[in-house]
């Protein structure tokens, strides 16, 4: 028999406070594996962002065991989280980048502490990227000069650049332009087409056309179906 491959990230006995009502959405299973671009829906946004957020390891759930690679991660655990944190993309509304360094210290921040380097400088992928959003320009600048526009697309591009595992999006359609001449949703497909894995919330039909998965929470469920 063939075996099933490890799933990224893996949540058994998942549950999840519904917004706005005393009611919990459970699961025994949830798995984000390679490969998969799955689009969350919700009759809540707070509950597709808790989500988001849970696969970020950035909050804990109601309930449920958290595993990255098959390895069980503690999410109250600020250190055994740093890690996983490295190896997920994750760009949502409020999202944002250190004042007091420049846009290209930002860009390599994660490089600097994992690698105990300051020396490093943008590799092919990030410079690729920042060219093509128009940031180059604004590399030795700090946040606080971007316009908005600009600043949404930096930390798209700095998650990006962290060459992750998973991506998690909350509203795409705020950080590119889904259409084939954005440089940014290009590279998304690119990583889509190497087996990174998406999970987003969207209300952009086409970016939601864009799922081979769709994962539904409602009426107590958490639900993951094919496209």
């Amino acid at each position: 028999m063939e075996s099933i491959p490890t799933p990224i990230i893996g949540i058994t006995d998942l549950a999840l406070a519904s917004s706005g009502i005393s009611s919990h959405c459970d699961s025994n299973r949830l798995a984000v594996a390679h490969g998969d671009v799955i689009a969350v829906f919700t009759d809540s946004p707070a509950d597709g962002r808790h989500l988001l957020r849970i696969l970020a390891t950035l909050e804990p759930p109601e309930r449920g065991e958290y595993r990255f690679n098959g390895k069980t991660v503690d999410l109250k655990d600020y250190r055994q989280c740093l890690a996983v944190k490295r190896q997920i993309g994750y760009v949502a509304p409020g999202a944002a980048m250190l004042s007091n360094q420049t846009l290209r210290e930002n860009l390599l921040l994660s490089r600097f502490y994992f690698e105990n380097d300051l020396t490093i400088d943008l590799d092919i992928t990030l410079d690729s990227l920042c060219k093509g959003a128009g940031l180059s320009r604004m590399l030795n600048r700090r946040p606080s000069v971007l316009s908005d526009g600009e600043l949404l697309k930096a930390i798209t591009v700095r998650e990006m650049g962290k060459a992750p595992a998973v991506m998690l999006i909350e509203q795409p359609e705020n950080f590119m332009e889904i259409s084939e001449n954005d440089n940014i949703f290009n590279h998304l497909k690119y990583m889509v087409g190497s087996g990174t894995a998406v999970v987003f919330v969207s209300h952009n039909s086409e970016m939601n056309g864009f799922a081979n998965r769709q994962l539904t929470v409602a009426g107590g469920e958490i639900r993951t179906t094919s496209v």
